[in-house]
Parts: C-alpha cells; structure tokens; sequence
C-alpha cells in the first residue's frame, strides 16, 4: 500500500497520548501496531471486526510485540457496540469497501466520535475500493465535514469530522 503508509497515517489520524481510538477491520494488525503505542499508556486502541480470526491474529501479534494497550471486540461496524461519544478518533484503512451500506458505518462513526473527534479513511483502488468523490458524498450525507485529503482519488486517506464540531 505504496500511498498508505504509516507516517502517512500518522499524518492524517494525529493519534495522540492518552486517546482512546477506535480501528474498524485491523486485518493483521499491521496499523494497530503502529498506533498503540503512540498512544501511551494512558491510552487505548479499541480493534473491532466481525470476523474473530481477525482479532485473534491481531491480539497475538500485539502480544508478540509487547503491545498492552489494544482491546478487541467483534462486532458489526454498520451497528457499533459502543457508547455515543466514545472515540477521540475511528479509522478504517481499506476496510471501509468491504462493509454492505457504508453509510451505516459513517453514521456510526458520527454517533461514536466525541466532540471535535475526527474520522479517517484510507483507500487504494481494488476490488472494494471506494472512490474518493463517493467517499466524500457518503460522508457529507451522514455529517461528516472533509478536514483534509492525502493522495488521489485512485489511494489516499481522508479525515473528517462530525459537522457540528467543524462548524
């Protein structure tokens, strides 16, 4: 993922100590790792898919690594088993294209988000991909307000924030 990479995501999530974040379909864990421990320990990385094997893979990993401070959950990202304004952050990194009904999952994400929390979401062009004007107008249509754009249209990663708190 040449345009998604690490110090890329760094930039655009601005993940910080102390924050509770929330990774929509971690995969391997490959960001999972590199974001948990920016987060000190104070802070916390909440790992969420529908898929168990998913999280499995992602705990071990962590613990191979020496990684304390992520905590899995399966569930459904279109109907997420959390608070109202749980997260200083959410991100998905090519995750967002494999959900049915993405908008569900931005809808979510506004519910989810604490005031003035922000939104990523980072796609390259593939089987699921999402393009960037579709991502925008999904976005834009469950009240979230584009903060900044990284890449094209075809790889980049987007960060939004609930309207009211970009207002």
């Amino acid at each position: 993922m040449p345009h998604l990479t690490a110090n890329r995501l760094d930039a655009v999530l601005r993940p910080r100590p102390g924050e509770r974040v929330l990774e929509v379909g971690p995969g391997t864990g490959l960001q999972s790792l590199h974001v948990a421990p920016q987060l000190g320990p104070d802070g916390r990385l909440d790992v969420l898919d529908i898929q168990p094997e998913m999280l499995d893979h992602v705990m071990r990993r962590a613990e191979r690594h020496g990684v304390v401070n992520i905590t899995p959950t399966r569930g459904d990202a279109r109907e997420l088993p959390f608070p109202d304004r749980t997260f200083d952050a959410m991100y998905l990194v090519t995750a967002l294209g494999e959900v049915p009904e993405p908008e569900r999952v931005l809808a979510e994400a506004v519910r989810v988000l604490t005031p003035g929390g922000r939104l990523v979401v980072g796609e390259f062009s593939g089987r699921h991909w999402i393009p960037f004007g579709t991502l925008h107008r999904l976005a834009d249509d469950s009240g979230l307000h584009l903060a900044a754009h990284h890449g094209s249209t075809l790889a980049y990663l987007a960060r939004f924030r609930p309207r009211a708190a970009a207002a």
